[in-house]
């Protein structure tokens, strides 16, 4: 039995309607500002090739980060064209697996302040070691929650091997800064997440409705909302998006 050998993301840079899953998918890790998906506030000067180094800084606005680009390598990057920091677009990221894999689990979802997997200090600003303000949040702003909000489809496959693909639209209520709860939500079969969950580590994150029927490549349909707020620590942070599952 093994696990999967390649599974990437792949980003939408088309519309909801009609996506287009560029090909240069994020692939899992990387370095010197590989594989990266950078978010931005509209008006801030980046653009497809911004090095990593040079990705502008943000204003503490309380409000929804309104873009995320995603970069294949440091200065090769498009805007994911379906992220608006909202719930009005479903088709925004996907994970693609290939046909090795045997998962044991439902495949679960979340933030990490890095690839430690150290729990978040929730509600502490500013972030200790192997913590992150984003994943960590605020008392104030984000009611110690995560200020990186996230829902998915369904599992993505089945354990009788069908394919989840979700319709164009809106996905679930449109989530606040504060929006969170405990453990795991987790999705229904062939459905978003009806309110979207805090990506927080292992402390608030998602799981999906299956374990996938193994040998058999599938994609796994996800989104994000992220806040930016008032109370978060200034620095330079790079969240981890982690995907956890075993498998045999």
């Amino acid at each position: 039995m093994a696990d999967y050998t390649t599974i990437a993301m792949n980003y939408n840079t088309n519309t909801d309607a009609s996506p287009t899953w560029t090909g240069g998918a994020i692939a899992l890790g990387g370095s010197a500002g590989a594989n990266e998906i950078r978010m931005a506030l509209s008006g801030g000067g980046q653009g497809v090739s911004t090095s990593s180094a040079s990705w502008p800084y943000m204003s503490r606005s309380n409000t929804a980060v309104n873009q995320l680009w995603a970069f294949t390598a440091d200065t090769t990057g498009l805007q994911i064209a379906t992220y608006t920091g909202d719930n009005t677009k479903a088709n925004v990221l996907r994970w693609n697996f290939d046909a090795l894999g045997n998962p044991l689990t439902a495949m679960s979802i979340s933030f990490y302040g890095d690839n430690t997997h150290t729990a978040p200090s929730a509600g502490t600003q500013p972030p200790g070691t192997h913590n992150d303000a984003f994943t960590n949040g605020h008392a104030t702003d984000t009611s110690s929650t995560s200020y990186i909000k996230g829902n998915a489809y369904g599992s993505g496959l089945t354990a009788g091997g069908s394919q989840e693909t979700p319709a164009a639209g809106s996905v679930g209520s449109n989530p606040s800064a504060t929006t969170g709860s405990a453990g795991a939500s987790t999705t229904g079969a062939g459905a978003w997440l009806a309110t979207w969950q805090s990506l927080q580590g292992g402390i608030q994150f998602i799981t999906g409705a299956a374990i996938p029927k193994t040998t058999t490549a599938f994609f796994w349909y996800c989104t994000l909302v992220i806040f930016i707020g008032a109370n978060i620590s200034t620095g330079i942070y790079t969240p981890v998006f982690d995907l956890t599952y075993t498998y045999s």
